[in-house]
């Protein structure tokens, strides 16, 4: 899948859009079970992304790889990254 550059005045929705359509198309098929849980960083220009157990260390492993990426991320099942208090949603791909 090839990304063209997004203009670089995004919204936050905006890049959310983007990240979410990228993760549809590229990511989400190639998943499995085991992935639920993890974390994945988007780089909306180019579609490269990182997928790691830790939130953190995929940021940064992404930045290594894309130094100007503008990142998109989420968990892999889950329809927030982190939650505070109460949590009663079952993770899915």
């Amino acid at each position: 899948m090839t990304t063209s550059t997004p203009p670089p005045n995004l919204s936050p929705e905006q890049i959310a859009d983007l990240g979410e359509k990228i993760y549809r198309e590229k990511i989400r098929p190639t998943l499995t079970e085991a992935d639920i849980g993890k974390f994945v960083h988007i780089d909306i220009n180019s579609g490269e992304y990182e997928i790691d157990d830790d939130d953190i260390t995929g940021n940064f492993k992404l930045r290594e790889r894309v130094s100007e990426a503008r990142i998109y991320g989420m968990r892999v099942g889950y329809s927030a990254a982190y939650f505070m208090g109460g949590y009663d949603e079952e993770p899915r791909l």
